[in-house]
């Protein structure tokens, strides 16, 4: 792994757009792991089979937890690779059955929130790139980085086309067929009520159409170590902390309105009083600022502290209890994602 902490990283867009080759690629020249989301579910696809469409929520929850993921290193030195259940993940997983039972489980929303969950737990306290369609919307929202790659539709089709065309893998299909698909992949993918594909609001939009590989690529290199710089700077003087959990949509008129301004202002309150219990259970002084708002589809709260003894525990009592005094609003059984990220609050 690289000396530098890059945190995660995020890569988001459509079908064909590159995303899985710069992924790689950006991992490999930072030297940090490479978190292929897609395996993810191609390896519970198969090891479910498409019964698990007809299994209830408690059963499919149970089969997907006896299942766990871990990024490991073959040999010293090694790039990590994805494991299940201590096996490495290998070509088993790249035929069109995988593919097809990949689809079909994706679409189950106990699924996705478990394999979210392991994708999650693969990214504490690690530097990876993790390539999917919502991971820095839904999996991954306190990412250091984010990108959301995206190219023309029929620039797409075309990289499609030739890359079937060098495997020998056309079988008779034209470019219009292609583009034909990529186009309905993309009403789908953009369109679904789970997990929709969008940017995230902070994300940096890069639109690959008339770039290279190697164009993209120092693009997003550029970013992510300019960014790194900016935040090692400012980690010198203060540390932050950011929770987030999504909140229920029915919520959504309560939280814009002057009773949810207030509930906002009371958990805010509540965080406040959190770290400052921390603080004299420690003997210490620490002047916590903390904001909460409604941020897209979140909620959110940020906290900043001077650097000094306990900061980072102080900020990570006020977001949390700022969130937990929410509950009300949010989705039964959220999760209430909290990470230190020095420099970043109020960005």
């Amino acid at each position: 792994m690289a000396e530098s902490f890059y945190g995660v990283i995020t890569m988001d867009g459509p079908a064909g757009v590159g995303k899985s080759t710069l992924a790689r690629r950006l991992a490999s020249e930072l030297g940090i792991a490479y978190l292929d989301t897609g395996a993810m579910y191609r390896t519970l696809g198969l090891r479910l089979g498409a019964g698990a469409a007809d299994l209830d929520e408690e059963r499919l929850r149970a089969r997907c937890r006896a299942y766990r993921f871990s990024l490991e290193s073959c040999s010293e030195g090694g790039t990590p690779q994805l494991f299940c259940n201590g096996e490495l993940v290998g070509a088993e997983i790249r035929t069109e059955r995988a593919g097809r039972l990949a689809s079909l489980v994706a679409r189950l929303p106990v699924l996705r929130e478990e394999l979210q969950r392991s994708q999650r737990a693969l990214g504490e306290g690690s530097s990876l790139v993790a390539e999917g369609r919502d991971m820095g919307t839904k999996v991954f929202p306190l990412a250091r980085h984010k990108f959301f790659l995206d190219a023309r539709p029929e620039v797409r089709a075309q990289r499609r086309y030739l890359e079937l065309e060098a495997k020998g893998t056309l079988n008779g299909a034209t470019m219009e067929d292609i583009l034909r698909g990529i186009e309905e992949r993309d009403a789908q993918d953009r369109g679904r009520a789970v997990d929709p594909l969008r940017p995230a609001a902070d994300a940096v939009i890069v639109d690959t159409s008339d770039l290279d590989l190697d164009g993209v690529l120092q693009i997003i290199l550029h970013a992510v170590r300019a960014k790194g710089n900016i935040e090692k700077e400012k980690s010198a003087s203060t540390v932050c902390a950011r929770a987030c959990a999504a909140f229920s949509m029915a919520a959504r008129d309560g939280l814009l309105s002057k009773e949810g301004a207030a509930a906002l202002e009371s958990a805010r309150e509540d965080g406040l009083a959190a770290a400052r219990a921390v603080a004299a259970r420690h003997g210490i002084s620490g002047d916590v600022r903390l904001t909460c708002r409604v941020d897209g589809d979140s909620l959110v709260a940020d906290a900043v502290t001077e650097n000094g003894p306990l900061a980072g525990t102080l900020v990570l009592a006020a977001v949390q209890t700022a969130l937990a005094s929410l509950a009300d609003f949010l989705f039964e059984g959220a999760d209430i994602c909290a990470s230190l990220d020095r420099g970043r609050c109020g960005n």
